[in-house]
C-alpha cells in the first residue's frame, strides 16, 4: 500500500514507549513486529526518520538495546530496503576475522535477475554503502573455486541483455518507426554482451594454452592472431578478472626473443604500443628521428592524441618538450606539426588547391639548390594522403618531373625520408618500411615487430595487400624468408588470418611449425626490450681491443655526461689546455685521438714548465 505518514507517526510513539520500558518490564516483541509490518517497506524508512528526528536517537539503536541478537537482525531487515539489508549482511559476513561462507552462499545463491531484490540491486547497494565493488570485496576474502563461482554468478546475472532475445527476435520490416531506436539500442546491448562473453571464453582458452608445463604456441598464435586489437583488450580485461594477473605480463614470461617482442606489441593497447615506440625512439643517446616520424606519419589523429596523452600520463612531462629536446631544426618542426593531430582525414582531394600547392612547393626550391623546408612541412604535413597524391600528379603534369625529385633537393636526410613518406597512404608507407627491413644483411626485426605488431588487424591486412601490390610478392613469403621460429609464425599469422569474430566462416589456416635453431630468433639482451619500453640500439657485439694513439696524438676518453658533438676542455701531455669536439659515433666511455698541440712559444725569461695564464690564452686561440 501507500505510505501513511499519520500512521507512521503513531507507530513511532508506540515504539518509543516500548523501547523506553525498564529492565523489569516486559518488551512486547509481537507488537513491534505488527507495527513494522502494518505498512509498506518505504513506510518503515519514514518511521526510522521520524523516530530519529523526535527523539535524537536512531530507532535501530533503541531496538538493539531491547532485543536479542537474532530478533534484532530480523527487525533490521524490516527497517532497511531489502537490497541494503542483504548488502549489510554480506559485509558483516566478510568483516573481521574469517569469513562466514554459509551466509554468502545463502545470499548469493538466492539472488538472480528476477528475484526481489535482484542481484544488480544488491550489487549497486553494496557499492553505494561501502564504496567498493562487491566483486572486489569477494576477491579480498575468498579464494579458489568458491571465488570463481561467486564472480561468475555475479557476472552472469549482471548481463544487461537478459531476456532481450525475446524483444530483438522480430521482423524489422514490421517494426513501427517509433520502436526502431529502442530496437537498435537492444541489439547493441546484446552485441556487447556476446562480445564480453567471447572475451571471457578466449581468456580462459589462453590460460589453458600457457598453464602447466610448456606453452601450446600453435593454439595461442591461432587465437590471438584471429582477433582484432579492440577485442584483445577485452580479453586482457577478462583475463585479469579471472586470474587477478595481467595477461601481457604472463605472456612475456612464457615467450622470449623476437617472439616475445612481437607478442608484446600485439597484445598491448594501441596507445601503449605507441608509447613503447616513442620511448624506444627517444631513450638512449640521440633520437631516432625516423622512428618518431614512422609513428606520427602512419597513425590517425585520434591515435596520435591518445598516445600523446598516455605518454604524458606515464612520464608526468609534456611530450612536446621531450621532442623539442631530442630533435632539432626541420625534423623538430615536422614532428611537432604532426604531433598536433590535425592532419586532414577527409580523404577528399581538391584538384585546384593541389595545383596551387604544387606551385608553392616548386617556388620553395631556389635555383641555387636551397630549400624552404617550412613550406614543405606546412603543406605536406597538414594535407591528407589523398591531397598529397593530387599534388604529386599536379606537379608532374606541370613540371614534367616527379615531386619526389623535388623533395630530393632537401638537404636534411631524415626530413627528406619523412616528406616522401607523407606522399604515401599509411599502408603503402608501412609496406615500404617492412621491405626496407628485409633488404641488406640481416633483418631489422625491431621494425617488423613494431610496424606489424603495433597495427590493428585491418591495418595489418591492408599492409599485406599494399606489399603485394607494390612489390609483386606476398608479405607472408617475405616473412618466411627473413624471420624464423615462433616469431616468424606469429608475424605470418597476423598478416594473413582473418578476424574470426567478424567473419566466422573464413578458414583459419596457421603456417606449419618447422623445427629451426632457436638461436636464430634470439635477439641480444638489449634488443629484448626491458619493461616498459624498448632499449636503445644494441652496442657492437665485439669489445674493441685497445690500440695506442697514433704518433703525434694523445687519447681522450668521453665522460659519461657527454656524447657526439659535445665540447670538452682537456689538458695535453705538454700541460696545455685545449677545447676539442667529440666526433660522431663516439659515445660515453669510448676513446678518441686528438692531435698534439704545437709547442708553446718560448718566453724571454725562464719560466716554469706549466703554462702561464698568458701562454694558455694564446694556445686556446691557436686551437679554436
Amino acid at each position: 500500500g501507500d505510505v501513511n505518514e499519520e500512521r507512521a507517526t503513531r507507530h513511532v510513539e508506540k515504539l518509543h514507549k516500548e523501547c523506553s520500558k525498564g529492565y523489569l518490564q516486559s518488551f512486547k516483541e509481537d507488537k513491534v513486529v505488527d507495527w513494522l509490518l502494518s505498512g509498506p517497506p518505504a513506510e518503515n524508512e519514514l518511521i526510522a526518520q521520524i523516530y530519529e528526528k523526535h527523539h535524537d536517537k536512531s530507532l535501530k539503536s533503541a531496538l538493539e538495546a531491547k532485543c536479542g541478537k537474532k530478533f534484532f537482525l530480523a527487525l533490521s531487515a524490516l527497517l532497511l530496503p531489502p537490497e541494503e539489508f542483504l548488502a549489510m549482511r554480506m559485509e558483516q559476513a566478510m568483516k573481521g576475522w574469517g569469513t562466514d561462507s554459509n551466509v554468502l552462499v545463502r545470499i548469493l545463491g538466492g539472488l538472480d535477475h528476477a528475484s526481489k531484490p535482484s542481484m544488480c540491486q544488491v550489487r549497486d547497494a553494496y557499492q553505494r554503502k561501502y564504496t567498493r565493488t562487491l566483486k572486489d570485496a569477494l576477491r579480498s576474502e575468498l579464494s579458489g573455486n568458491f571465488l570463481k563461482a561467486s564472480i561468475a554468478w555475479i557476472d552472469a546475472l549482471d548481463d544487461p541483455s537478459q531476456h532481450l532475445e525475446v524483444v530483438t527476435n522480430v521482423d524489422v520490416a514490421t517494426t513501427a518507426d517509433g520502436d526502431l531506436d529502442q530496437l537498435i539500442d537492444d541489439l547493441l546491448t546484446e552485441h556487447e554482451s556476446v562480445d564480453k562473453m567471447m572475451a571471457s571464453i578466449d581468456a580462459q582458452e589462453i590460460y589453458n594454452c600457457i598453464h602447466g608445463w610448456g606453452t601450446s604456441d600453435t593454439k595461442l598464435i591461432e587465437l590471438l592472431c584471429s582477433r582484432s586489437k579492440p577485442h584483445l583488450q577485452k580479453i586482457a580485461t577478462a583475463y585479469y578478472e579471472q586470474r587477478d594477473k595481467p595477461l601481457l605480463a604472463r605472456l612475456r614470461s612464457e615467450t622470449s626473443g623476437w617472439y616475445k617482442l612481437f607478442m608484446t606489441y600485439l597484445v598491448e593497447s594501441p596507445e601503449d604500443a605507441d608509447v613503447r615506440q616513442l620511448d624506444a625512439a627517444m631513450d638512449g643517446l640521440g633520437a631516432d628521428a625516423v622512428g618518431l616520424i614512422e609513428f606520427l606519419v602512419g597513425r590517425s589523429n585520434a591515435r596520435v592524441r591518445a598516445a600523446k596523452e598516455k605518454w604524458e600520463g606515464k612520464h608526468d612531462a609534456p611530450l612536446v618538450d621531450r621532442i623539442r629536446s631530442e630533435l632539432h631544426g626541420s625534423n623538430e618542426t615536422l614532428a611537432l606539426e604532426l604531433l598536433k593531430g590535425e592532419r586532414d582525414e577527409s580523404g577528399k582531394a581538391d584538384e585546384r588547391l593541389a595545383v596551387n600547392q604544387a606551385e608553392q612547393l616548386n617556388a620553395a626550391v631556389s635555383r641555387w639548390g636551397g630549400t624552404d623546408d617550412s613550406t614543405f612541412i606546412q603543406i605536406l604535413a597538414k594535407n591528407s594522403p589523398a591531397q598529397n597524391r593530387a599534388i604529386r600528379t599536379a606537379y608532374e603534369n606541370k613540371y614534367n618531373k616527379s615531386l619526389e625529385s623535388l623533395i630530393d633537393r632537401v638537404s636534411n636526410k631524415n626530413l627528406k625520408k619523412c616528406l616522401q613518406a607523407l606522399l604515401l597512404p599509411p599502408a603503402d608507407y608501412y609496406a615500404m618500411r617492412i621491405r626496407q627491413a628485409f633488404v641488406g644483411l640481416g633483418t631489422s626485426d625491431k621494425v617488423v615487430c613494431r610496424v606489424l605488431g603495433g597495427s590493428d588487424k585491418p591495418d595489418a591486412l591492408a599492409i599485406a595487400a599494399a606489399y603485394k601490390r607494390k612489390y609483386g610478392t606476398v608479405l607472408k613469403d617475405g616473412i618466411q624468408k627473413e624471420c624464423s621460429g615462433k616469431y616468424k609464425r606469429v608475424a605470418q599469422a597476423w598478416v594473413t588470418l582473418p578476424d574470426a569474430l567478424e567473419d566466422p566462416e573464413a578458414p583459419i589456416e596457421l603456417p606449419d611449425e618447422i623445427d629451426e635453431e632457436e638461436d636464430k630468433e634470439q635477439p641480444s639482451s638489449s634488443d629484448d626490450e626491458p619493461e616498459p619500453a624498448p632499449a636503445a640500439p644494441p652496442p657492437p657485439a665485439a669489445v674493441p681491443v685497445y690500440q695506442p694513439p697514433p704518433p703525434g696524438t694523445f687519447q681522450v676518453v668521453v665522460p659519461s655526461n657527454a656524447g657526439p658533438g659535445s665540447q670538452l676542455i682537456v689538458r695535453a701531455p705538454t700541460g696545455q689546455q685545449m677545447t676539442v669536439i667529440v666526433p660522431q659515433g663516439v659515445g660515453p666511455g669510448m676513446p678518441f685521438a686528438v692531435p698534439m698541440p704545437a709547442a708553446p712559444v718560448a718566453q724571454a725569461q725562464p719560466a716554469p714548465a706549466r703554462d702561464s695564464p698568458g701562454s694558455s690564452g694564446k694556445d686556446k686561440k691557436d686551437h679554436k
